[in-house]
């Protein structure tokens, strides 16, 4: 008498939940953006006319080109401080690593709001910072760090990227294997030759897999932002957010520039997902 098969279709049974969150909350919200962004308002008939506004209106195409290099600027930013920090935590003491990293996990429960309004105090034009620095170096009241422009901003969301990296690279650091490198001295290698050929190989993988968190992350950025400068700096999620209020609301618009924005970053997350893969052992 032969054996009952196990049925193995009762365990994707668990899986109907799961499935059924990503397609009410994920895949259908995506859906119904693209559909919009391809539906003129009023008569319904199908056009392409919101992506080619992209494509033609140079406040559109800036949008795009200053999202790019805001989300790079502050990648690269919180990925060196990050990195930097990350390599330090391991090498301090069990209870100074763990208040550590307990003080970097705060600012990722922060409110964008709080945030830009403590910067505001610190940093703004008679903020603390700028006020103690003026007399202590005796500059005029016109000379200041400006937390309003571009560079401020990349400075302001250092504060969630630095955080993030380190909590990251404190993990790979945390999990590189010390053969390695003690085999690397053992065979006579120079502190630059086991840097070079043996810890940043390891951590490569790992520095990418942080860096696409942080891309995905600020291109996306708006709370901060909206706060600090409102529209004064042409990013494509301020650029969605101005075409659905009431005063220039334009879904049809909003939707074809989100569309657009989700695109890019996943464009990027792939590229970085087959770098991270070639960088891994045996890639």
């Amino acid at each position: 008498m032969s054996k009952s098969k196990p049925r193995y279709w009762v365990e994707y049974l668990f899986l109907i939940p799961f499935v059924g969150f990503l397609s009410v909350f994920e895949l259908y919200p995506l859906v119904n953006m693209a559909l919009r962004s391809v539906v003129e308002t009023g008569g319904g008939s199908v056009s392409f006319q919101y992506y080619a506004n992209i494509l033609s209106q140079p406040h559109y195409r800036m949008a795009v080109r200053n999202s790019l290099f805001f989300a790079t600027a502050c990648s690269l930013v919180g990925g060196i401080g990050g990195t930097f920090v990350g390599y330090i935590v391991p090498r301090l003491p069990g209870r100074y690593r763990s208040l550590l990293l307990s003080l970097y996990s705060l600012p990722m429960t922060l409110s964008g709001l709080v945030v830009a309004f403590a910067f505001i105090v610190l940093l703004g034009r008679n903020g603390v910072l700028n006020l103690i620095v003026q007399r202590l170096l005796g500059l005029p009241r016109d000379v200041y760090f400006d937390v309003y422009s571009w560079p401020g901003l990349v400075v302001v969301y250092a504060f969630y990227q630095i955080p993030l990296m380190t909590l990251t690279m404190a993990a790979v650091f945390g999990n590189l294997d010390r053969s390695l490198i003690e085999a690397a001295r053992n065979l006579g290698a120079r502190p630059l030759q086991v840097w070079r050929y043996v810890i940043i190989p390891n951590l490569a993988p790992g520095f990418v897999a942080g860096m696409s968190i942080q891309f995905a992350g600020m291109m996306g950025a708006f709370g901060t932002v909206l706060a600090l400068v409102g529209g004064a700096r042409n990013l494509l999620s301020v650029q969605i957010y101005y075409h659905i209020s009431e005063s220039t609301y334009n879904l049809p618009q909003a939707a074809a520039l989100s569309v657009v924005l989700v695109s890019i970053i996943a464009g990027v997350l792939t590229l970085l997902n087959l770098f991270e893969k070639a960088l891994r052992p045996g890639g």
